[in-house]
Parts: C-alpha cells; sequence; structure tokens
C-alpha cells in the first residue's frame, strides 16, 4: 500500500504516482487510516511509463485521460533560465558597444581640437608646446632696450671697495665712466639678445687706475633696471657687481 504526501489518499502498490496531484508517492506504514483509498473505474489499471503516469484501460471498460509527469515543470524552468541568460548577454553587449561608440566619437572630438589649434599658433589657447608668434620673436635682438644713461654703485669683491659706474648708451655706441677712480672709457659689444649682453671694456683713460680689457656682462632685470657684473681679462669668475638704474 503507499499513500500520496500531499492529499493522503491511497493507492495500491503498483502506482508510482498520486491521481489527483501527480506527487510522487510514498510506501504506507500498516496502521495508518486506509478510508482514503483510492477506487478506480471499472477494469481500468495505471501503469508507468517513461517517468509518467499513463491508465491503461482494460478491455470492455472506458479510457480515462492520463496525468503529466512532474519532470514537465523542471523542463519548461530550464527553458526560462536559457532565455533570461540570452537577455542578459544581449543587454550587457549592447552597453559595451554603446560605450565604445560614444568613446571613439570623444576621441575624434578632441583629435579635431587639436588639429585646429596647430593650425593657429597665435591662439592663446593653443597647446603649450605649440610656438606662437610671441615666443618666436623672445629672443629677437631689441636695440633700443639698452638705450639711455644709467648709473649705481658697484662694489669689488677681491679689493673690497666700492666705486660709482655711470653708462650712456646712444645708437650702439657704450661709452663707460667711473668718476670715483677716475678713468673711462668704452664697451665694446661681443654679443646681445633681448634680455642679455656682453662686452669687453677698452679703458681710454686712467688706465692705471682700472685694468684694461676686463669682461662685461649685462642683463635686464626690468625696464629700468640692469644688472652689471665684471670678471678678469680672460675669465668668467665674478669679481664686482652693480645694479645700474635707467636715468635718463
Amino acid at each position: 500500500m503507499k499513500i500520496c504526501p500531499t492529499c493522503k489518499r491511497s493507492y495500491a502498490d503498483d502506482l508510482a504516482f498520486c491521481l489527483e496531484d501527480g506527487a510522487r508517492l510514498a510506501a504506507h506504514h500498516q496502521g495508518r487510516n486506509q478510508e482514503q483509498t483510492a477506487i478506480l473505474p471499472g477494469g481500468v489499471r495505471p501503469t508507468e511509463e517513461r517517468g509518467s503516469v499513463r491508465q491503461t484501460a482494460v478491455e470492455g471498460s472506458t479510457p480515462v485521460h492520463s496525468y503529466p509527469s512532474p519532470q514537465l515543470h523542471e523542463k519548461r524552468g530550464g527553458k526560462l533560465w536559457v532565455i533570461v541568460g540570452a537577455g542578459v548577454v544581449i543587454v550587457f553587449g549592447g552597453f559595451v558597444a554603446l560605450g565604445f561608440f560614444v568613446w571613439k566619437a570623444s576621441s575624434n572630438s578632441n583629435a579635431g581640437t587639436s588639429q585646429v589649434a596647430s593650425n593657429n599658433p597665435g591662439d592663446p589657447t593653443a597647446p603649450a608646446n605649440e610656438p606662437n608668434s610671441q615666443s618666436q620673436t623672445a629672443d629677437t635682438p631689441d636695440p633700443e632696450w639698452l638705450n639711455g644713461v644709467w648709473a649705481g654703485d658697484a662694489y669689488q669683491t677681491d679689493t673690497k671697495t666700492r666705486w660709482a659706474v655711470r653708462l650712456t648708451v646712444r645708437d650702439d655706441a657704450y661709452s663707460i665712466d667711473y668718476p670715483d677712480i677716475p678713468c673711462r672709457g668704452a664697451w665694446k659689444l661681443i654679443e646681445k639678445n633681448s634680455r642679455s649682453a656682453s662686452f669687453t671694456e677698452v679703458i681710454t683713460q686712467g688706465l692705471d687706475q682700472c685694468e684694461n680689457n676686463s669682461h662685461v656682462m649685462i642683463e635686464k632685470l626690468s625696464a629700468s633696471e640692469l644688472s652689471c657684473r665684471y670678471a678678469h681679462p680672460g675669465s668668467r669668475a665674478v669679481i664686482a657687481t652693480v645694479v645700474l638704474t635707467k636715468k635718463e
């Protein structure tokens, strides 16, 4: 004797599934209530075939409906998971493709902006590595930046002395005067750019007081100030310095 664990109906031992709900039958222990024993229609004998319960009619009986196997629900559930998984893969692939197209469009836009900037070197928005017209002319010699009268007090480190300096520049002529020593002369230009210049000092008066052919280096600090450094002939070691202020 077997019993349905769901509806508690009892069946003969040759049945495997409940005829009411399709649940698998369990062995029925002696002593349980047998009032719910199922009585099949006259002449009907249940048989089990391929995991499903079918009722085979005996000669002279009326066929009844067979009950589906519970495995059918399991197969449908497996197909549902396959469909859901395929949908997730399709959606994920769509997001990946969309991200790629957005990145590609952004790269093309940046490349176009860089090309426009490189074609306009004077544009202040151009990349820093693109030279503009101002950087190209920054070192162009300007014959005017030294013009005028400059004066200041120099300090010489090897003699620990101070002496006045007066420089007059007119039309590429550089006249130098040291009124405290006294001696004077001219500077012979060696090289010059927009911010610095170097000279050889030629003393024409007071040779016994001033060293001839000294090396002089000028650097522009501002429109009204110059830094001036002196070195012995044939040397670049600085022995005297002075800041010259523009007077005229």
